[in-house]
C-alpha cells in the first residue's frame, strides 16, 4: 500500500496563509458622538469603505477604495453630512494609499511615528466593517522588514479598508490596507505623513483615473477578482494589461504566474502533460520577474516554489531523475527563502516539508535510502514547525503522518519492525488529529488507513477508506488500497471490484 499526500497546498493570490492562534478579540459599537467627524464612510463603486480626516479638509483612504470607475461620496457616521470629493492631491501605489481633498471640513487625526510601533503594542481601528461603524482592538504581531507594513492580531472584516490605526495614546500609526486570516495589515503613517508633505494641487477622480499606474493598478485588481472566480484565462489577460501599463508591478507578475499554474493544473487533469509543464515553466518565469523588482517579497518566492513543485511532480515519471530532483530542490530553496524573510509563517514550513518527503520520494527510487531517511526527518521537522505556529492547521498534520510514515517503511525494510510500528502509529495519530480539525478530509481518512493497514488493522483500515470515498468517491488510490486490505482479510471479489474501479478511474493506480 502506498500513503497518499495531500496535494499541493492552495496558493493565494495576494499572499500566503498566515497561520497563529488569534488572541481574544472585541469589536464595539461606538458612539457617532465621539468621532467628531474624525473617522469617515467613503462610498464607491464597490460598497463602503473607510477613511479619515488627516487636514481639516483632507481625508485619507486606499487606492482600491477609490479607483474604480463612478462617483465617491464621503459620509459622516449618521449619514447625515455628505462632503465631495474636489480630487487627489497625493497617492503612493506601492502603499496602495491615497489623500482626497475635499469641500467642507472635519477633524484630523493625530499622527503618530510608525517607527516607534514594537511587537506587542495594543491597537484599536475605528472604520466601517460590514457598513457598520465600529471598533476593533488588538495587538501588532510583527513589523514588515522592507515596507514597514504593520502585521496586525485583529478581527477586521470588508469595509475596515482606510480605517485608522491608533495606538495607546489615540495616535495614528497605521492605515487598514488588507484583511486575511488571522492577521490584517496596516500601511504606515510615516509613509502617510510623507504623502501629505508631498500634496500638491487636487486632481479630479477622472483624470487620476486615467494615469498608467491606477489603470494598471485596476487590471490587477480585476485580475485577482476573475482568478478568486477561477477564471485563470481572464485573469491572465488582465495582469497582461497591468504589466503593459505599468511593468514595474510586481504583484501583477507572480498573481499572472499563479493563474498561469492554475491553467497547468487544468491541462494536467485532462492528461496534456506537455502543455501542463508550459504554464508552470512560463509561471516561474512571471514569479521569477517578480523576485527581480522586489527581492523580499515572500509571495513571488512562495507562488514560484509552488511553480517549481508542480513541475517536479509533472517530469516525476521521467528517466531525467536529477532535472526532477532540482525542481523539488529549487522548491526548497524558494520556500526557505519564505521563512527566512518571515519565520512565523506556517504554510512555508509545511509546504517545504511535503517538498522535502517527495525528494525522499526519489531518493527511495535511487535506493539512497540514508538521503531519504534523512529527508523524511526534516519533512517531520518541518511539518511539527507548521502545527506549533498553527495548531488548529489540519495539513501540516496530514503531511507529518505521510512522512511518518514513509520513514516507517525505510525501517520496516531495514528489519527494524519496532521503529516502523512506532512511526506507523504516530501517523495514525497525526491524520486522527487532521480529521478532528477538518472532519470531511478524505486525504487524512485515506492516510490513516493506510497507516492502520501498515499495523495489521485491515478492519479498521477498511473503515476509514469507506469514510474516504464518501467524500471523494472518485479517488482512485484509496479504492486500490480498500482491495488490498480487502484481499488480506480473504475478500477476493470484493478486492476485485475495488481494483476494476480504481484502474478505470486512474490507469497508473497502484504502479
Amino acid at each position: 500500500m502506498k500513503m497518499n499526500r495531500i496535494s499541493l497546498l492552495s496558493l493565494l493570490t495576494l499572499a500566503v496563509l498566515f497561520s497563529c492562534a488569534r488572541l481574544p478579540q472585541q469589536i464595539v459599537e461606538v458612539p457617532e458622538e465621539r468621532s467628531g467627524f474624525t473617522v469617515v464612510r467613503v462610498e464607491g463603486r464597490y460598497g463602503a469603505a473607510s477613511g479619515f480626516f488627516v487636514a481639516p479638509d483632507k481625508i485619507a483612504t486606499n487606492i482600491h477604495v477609490i479607483a474604480h470607475p463612478g462617483p465617491v461620496f464621503i459620509k459622516s457616521p449618521d449619514k447625515k453630512t455628505i462632503w465631495t470629493v474636489e480630487g487627489v492631491t497625493a497617492f503612493d501605489v506601492r502603499n496602495d494609499l491615497a489623500v482626497l481633498k475635499i469641500s467642507g471640513e472635519g477633524t484630523p487625526s493625530r499622527l503618530g511615528d510608525s517607527d516607534a510601533v514594537r511587537v506587542g503594542d495594543t491597537i484599536i481601528t475605528t472604520g466601517y466593517p460590514d457598513g457598520r461603524y465600529r471598533s476593533a482592538d488588538g495587538v501588532i504581531h510583527r513589523v514588515r522588514k522592507g515596507n514597514k507594513w504593520l502585521q496586525m492580531e485583529i478581527k477586521l472584516s470588508g469595509g475596515s479598508s482606510g480605517s485608522p490605526v491608533r495606538d495607546s495614546k489615540g495616535h495614528v500609526i497605521g492605515i487598514v490596507s488588507a484583511i486575511e486570516i488571522p492577521y490584517s495589515y496596516a500601511i504606515p503613517s510615516n509613509a502617510l505623513r510623507k504623502l501629505i508633505d508631498g500634496s500638491k494641487s487636487p486632481e479630479s477622480l477622472t483624470a487620476w483615473r486615467k494615469r498608467k499606474r491606477i489603470r494598471a493598478y485596476i487590471y490587477s485588481v480585476r485580475g485577482q477578482r476573475r482568478y478568486n472566480l477561477n477564471q485563470y484565462d481572464d485573469a491572465v489577460v488582465d495582469f497582461d494589461k497591468a504589466i503593459k501599463l505599468y511593468p514595474q508591478k510586481a504583484d501583477a507578475y507572480y498573481n499572472r504566474g499563479l493563474a498561469k499554474f492554475r491553467l497547468g493544473d487544468l491541462q494536467a487533469v485532462n492528461g496534456n502533460v506537455e502543455e501542463a509543464r508550459r504554464f508552470y515553466a512560463a509561471g516561474i518565469e512571471d514569479c521569477t520577474e517578480a523576485i527581480k523588482l522586489n527581492p523580499e517579497d515572500t509571495y513571488a518566492y512562495h507562488n514560484r516554489a509552488g511553480g517549481k513543485f508542480r513541475l517536479g511532480q509533472s517530469k516525476a515519471n521521467q528517466a531525467d531523475v536529477a532535472k526532477v530532483e532540482r525542481y523539488y530542490q529549487g522548491a526548497i530553496h524558494d520556500w526557505t527563502q519564505v521563512i527566512s524573510l518571515n519565520s512565523e509563517l506556517a504554510d512555508p514550513y509545511n509546504n517545504r516539508g511535503i517538498a522535502k518527503a517527495t525528494l525522499g520520494e526519489s531518493k527511495i527510487a535511487q535506493g539512497a535510502i540514508t538521503d531519504a531517511q534523512a529527508l523524511y526527518v526534516e519533512a517531520i521537522r518541518d511539518c511539527t514547525q507548521a502545527i506549533r505556529l498553527n495548531p488548529r492547521y489540519a495539513e501540516p498534520y496530514i503531511n507529518r503522518g505521510y512522512a511518518r510514515f514513509r520513514l516507517g517503511k525505510t525501517k520496516a525494510d531495514q528489519g527494524d519492525t519496532v521503529g516502523a510500528a512506532d512511526l506507523y502509529a504516530a501517523a495514525v495519530e497525526d491524520c486522527t488529529q487532521a480529521i478532528r480539525l477538518e472532519p470531511e478530509s478524505a486525504y487524512a481518512y485515506g492516510n490513516r488507513g493506510v497507516a492502520k493497514a501498515a499495523l495489521g488493522n485491515a478492519e479498521g483500515a477498511i473503515a476509514d477508506f469507506d469514510a474516504a470515498l464518501r467524500i471523494n468517491p472518485n479517488y482512485a488510490e484509496v479504492y486500490y488500497d480498500r482491495g488490498r486490505a480487502k484481499e488480506r482479510l480473504g475478500q477476493k471479489e470484493a478486492a476485485k471490484a475495488d481494483f476494476e474501479k480504481a484502474k478505470a478511474l486512474d490507469p497508473n493506480v497502484g504502479k
